[in-house]
């Protein structure tokens, strides 16, 4: 993870110091390549290296919210064990507390659009203004049209690779979506290496 994080904190010195914040979204080609669980470890590694407020947000859970207002903030997103590191869970809420705004409303058409994925952009620019980095967990590209059209609204992707699992031709796939959506790809994270070589012998290489 730290030669990752490495890569990561050489993307942020090669974008604008105007910006609100850095976003990163991490994704996949296919599902269960451990999306949720590197987004995690990431989020872990950057608060702690570097001190600045984090935030680990469940990409789709942005549809279901309403931070337009900068004091909404602190209802969705909470503060965890780890000093620093804030997460907006994609954990189950009740139907009163999602956001399901009426489209016939004028308001909603000017302040949020017409769409769930309007909505979720919108959210996203508050979001920049409380935290430093936000660390977004997308569903596969092979699952979702929702992950490119988030992605040239973030500064940075990451795209999580399983080891023996994923083919070249899907890297391939996954890099070219990216491309196509105008995204800044900042690299590959290979995910659940099997090492045939025990464990002591690398520690003590």
């Amino acid at each position: 993870m730290q030669q990752y994080l490495q890569v990561f904190l050489n993307g942020i010195q090669k974008k604008n110091q105007r910006v609100k914040s850095f976003v990163v979204l991490f994704t996949s080609y296919l599902p269960e390549e451990g999306v949720s669980y590197v987004t995690q470890s990431f989020g872990l590694e950057l608060s702690r290296r570097t001190g600045k407020r984090t935030l680990i947000a469940d990409a789709e859970r942005l549809a279901q919210i309403d931070v337009m207002k900068y004091g909404e903030v602190s209802h969705y997103c909470f503060q965890t064990d780890v000093q620093n590191l804030w997460s907006l869970p994609a954990a189950e809420v009740a139907d009163d507390e999602i956001f399901e705004p009426d489209e016939s409303d004028e308001m909603y058409l000017q302040n949020y659009g017409s769409t769930p994925l309007e909505i979720m952009v919108n959210n996203l620019q508050t979001l920049r203004y409380a935290f430093d980095y936000i660390l977004l967990d997308c569903p596969a590209l092979s699952d979702s049209d929702d992950v490119t059209f988030l992605v040239p609204e973030t500064d940075g992707v990451m795209i999580v690779v399983e080891a023996n699992q994923t083919k070249r031709e899907q890297i391939q796939n996954a890099q070219q979506m990216i491309e196509n959506a105008e995204g800044n790809l900042l690299g590959f994270i290979l995910n659940k290496r099997q090492y045939t070589v025990p464990g002591w012998i690398y520690n003590r290489l």
